[in-house]
């Protein structure tokens, strides 16, 4: 699908449900793990240019249908109404989204390069970008996979990274 026309349907589903005119907006995100979001805070909801331009119109339709629910879960309800949970899910049902968590496996999903991608304690880590000055350690022991102020892991040359994993 196009960009101009998920955005112009997320502007037109906005208004129908009285989110925009409650001060609600719709936004592009570049997240590659995501079709979507709902921030409460900012109160916007957002789209993955992403999958918008690999999927159809009607997943992209259910994805923006699926953020306006938590956006009314949450107008409605308040902290109450966040996540995934049965306010969230009869919402779904009142506006005509899919009431599931994920989207479809069917879904094309963009390429699934890695820049940074670690393995400690049998799990496998992977990040398309890391956040400057930030550590990102592995949950079970504590080690540092990665940090955010060294050089991407594409750039390193095959010794540079020997080296360090040998440190």
């Amino acid at each position: 699908m196009k960009k101009e026309t998920a955005s112009a349907l997320a502007l037109v589903y906005l208004h129908k449900h009285n989110l925009l005119q409650n001060g609600w907006r719709f936004n592009w995100h570049n997240k590659k793990v995501a079709l979507g979001t709902c921030s409460y805070n900012k109160k916007k909801i957002y789209l993955s240019k992403w999958y918008v331009e690999l999927n159809d119109k009607a997943e992209v339709m259910d994805t923006i249908l699926h953020e306006i629910a938590h956006a009314l879960a949450y107008h409605r309800y308040g902290s109450a109404g966040r996540g995934h949970g049965k306010i969230w899910k009869s919402i779904c049902k009142e506006i005509g989204a899919r009431p599931e968590r994920c989207g479809k496996n069917k879904l094309n999903k963009p390429n699934d390069h890695h820049k940074y991608v670690d393995t400690c304690c049998g799990t496998t880590y992977k990040r398309h970008r890391l956040r400057k000055n930030a550590r990102y350690s592995c949950p079970k022991c504590g080690v540092t996979l990665y940090k955010g102020d060294k050089a991407k892991a594409s750039d390193l040359s095959i010794q540079e990274l020997l080296n360090d994993i040998l440190k």
